[in-house]
């Protein structure tokens, strides 16, 4: 049987960049490591799968429009020219994260490109709010995503919650990712909150301690000296902070208003009160070494070994 070719639409950097860019960098260098598999970025080298995700070539930021994407036309051209077929990973829809926005539905379902196609979600939240949206396509399937491999803890332990409880934040400012609840939890005597990735400049922090873009190695150290993650979002379809906690360890003070955060966590932490933030934090402290206890059973549901499995049973069914 003849190797598979599988064009990789999105060029990754090796930069800190984000969730989306770091998934994408592990999930293509897994993929070169299997012998059946040929992975590469070349648009005009012969491919027998063309994978996108969503519409970009690489990264970039999208609300200051630059955001590499491809056209339609584009990957219609390049479906007929190879008469590869064509697989794709969703990713958010603005009208999920920023409220009622007719472009961004327009540009998954323009030309019914996406409906008749092998369309990998990122979590059941995502598939039911693209299913709302208009999705009506039948070939796909739900692939969580999973933690590069420096996230797994191999001195992991179920250890002691520091005093105070200290708290890691793992997400760049968007209006969703709801930064204010960091801020507002920091002011509790009770706890200490480093945050990693950008902040707002119109949110106060209060006692945030925020470290900015961090690489990989960065980020695991703090980790180490944490107790839980923090994550306030809503609306993220699939969080990439939360699977990287958890292979590493860590469980998860999480957002349960709508979203995947819940889905993902699957009973490894603890979900926010936002009436009474101080009742979430004492819950945390009398759940942590169960919590730790439990999560040492699931770390491998969260690597990046589970979901290139899953990915490469999606791009087997296509092998010649």
């Amino acid at each position: 049987m003849d190797k598979t070719k599988i064009f990789f639409a999105y060029k990754h950097t090796d930069e800190p960049w984000g969730g989306a860019n770091n998934f994408i960098r592990v999930l293509c260098e897994g993929m070169k490591k299997n012998p059946d598999f040929i992975v590469h970025h070349d648009a005009n080298y012969p491919s027998d799968i063309l994978f996108f995700s969503h519409l970009s070539s690489g990264p970039g930021n999208v609300s200051e429009g630059k955001e590499k994407r491809y056209h339609f036309s584009e990957i219609k051209r390049l479906k007929a020219q190879s008469r590869a077929k064509l697989v794709v990973r969703a990713v958010n829809l603005n009208i999920n994260a920023n409220g009622l926005n007719w472009r961004s539905i327009i540009s998954y379902f323009k030309g019914g490109l996406f409906l008749d196609i092998e369309t990998i979600f990122q979590s059941e939240f995502q598939k039911d709010f693209f299913k709302k949206w208009g999705y009506r396509g039948k070939k796909n399937t739900v692939i969580h995503n999973g933690a590069p491999k420096i996230f797994k803890n191999m001195d992991f332990s179920i250890g002691k919650i520091h005093n105070p409880i200290r708290l890691v934040s793992n997400s760049n400012f968007k209006p969703f990712k709801r930064h204010d609840i960091i801020a507002k939890m920091s002011l509790l005597n009770e706890l200490k909150i480093v945050h990693v990735g950008k902040w707002s400049d119109k949110i106060k922090n209060h006692k945030v301690d925020v470290r900015g873009t961090l690489r990989h190695e960065e980020i695991v150290k703090i980790y180490k000296e944490s107790d839980y993650l923090l994550h306030t979002a809503v609306a993220d379809p699939c969080p990439n902070s939360i699977i990287e906690a958890l292979n590493f360890g860590l469980p998860v003070i999480y957002n349960d208003s709508k979203g995947s955060s819940g889905e993902l966590v699957r009973g490894n932490g603890i979900p926010i009160d936002k009436k009474n933030l101080k009742k979430t934090i004492e819950l945390a402290k009398e759940n942590f070494e169960n919590l730790k206890k439990k999560i040492n059973d699931d770390r491998d549901y969260y690597s990046i070994d589970r979901a290139i499995a899953m990915y490469s049973e999606v791009f087997n069914k296509f092998r010649k």
